[in-house]
């Protein structure tokens, strides 16, 4: 097994240069945001997923009557279930396994689910009551995870003409 030979300032840790990587599928965003976007995404589609279970076996019937009463095209349980499984439960899914993979759209797939999540809950808000801690919590989970993604995306730049990602790092060391 042949070693590569050293290159001074071309990604070695132990350099004192910068480093540009271009990579086509993946990119490295700010360990903290990956880890908070990642974690919200991961809750957010198992709760859910689960809303989504509750809503076809019955439990939230109340509230199917609920929004009845305020929406009459609602009369079904399915609706319901459908919609935040749309709305909510697939594209943080599919953002949480963008972001998994490394994907160069995780950010703004990480960006459209927040937004989506932050949007949903609001309108639900005033069909349900200003008083539901879990709404608000969801609200807030929504917001921490567009400004997550915005931090990932500020991290990743994509040239003009290109759908690549490119990603600045310093190795810089004091």
């Amino acid at each position: 097994m042949r070693s590569r030979p050293f290159v001074p300032g071309a990604g070695c840790r132990w350099c004192q240069a910068d480093i540009v990587s271009i990579d086509r599928e993946r990119v490295s965003p700010p360990g903290g945001a990956r880890i908070t976007l990642l974690s919200l995404e991961a809750l957010t589609a198992v709760g859910a997923v689960t809303g989504v279970q509750g809503f076809l076996t019955g439990a939230f019937d109340p509230l199917v009557d609920q929004v009845h009463d305020a929406w009459p095209i609602v009369q079904v349980r399915i609706l319901p279930a459908a919609a935040l499984g749309a709305v909510v439960a697939l594209p943080q899914a599919v953002a949480f396994v963008l972001g998994l993979r490394h994907h160069r759209w995780a950010a703004d797939a990480g960006v459209a689910a927040g937004a989506a999540l932050t949007a949903w809950v609001t309108l639900q808000l005033p069909l349900i009551g200003w008083t539901s801690p879990v709404q608000w919590a969801f609200v807030g989970v929504g917001v921490v995870q567009v400004v997550a993604a915005t931090v990932w995306r500020r991290h990743v730049r994509r040239p003009e003409g290109t759908d690549q990602g490119v990603v600045q790092r310093s190795a810089t060391r004091a």
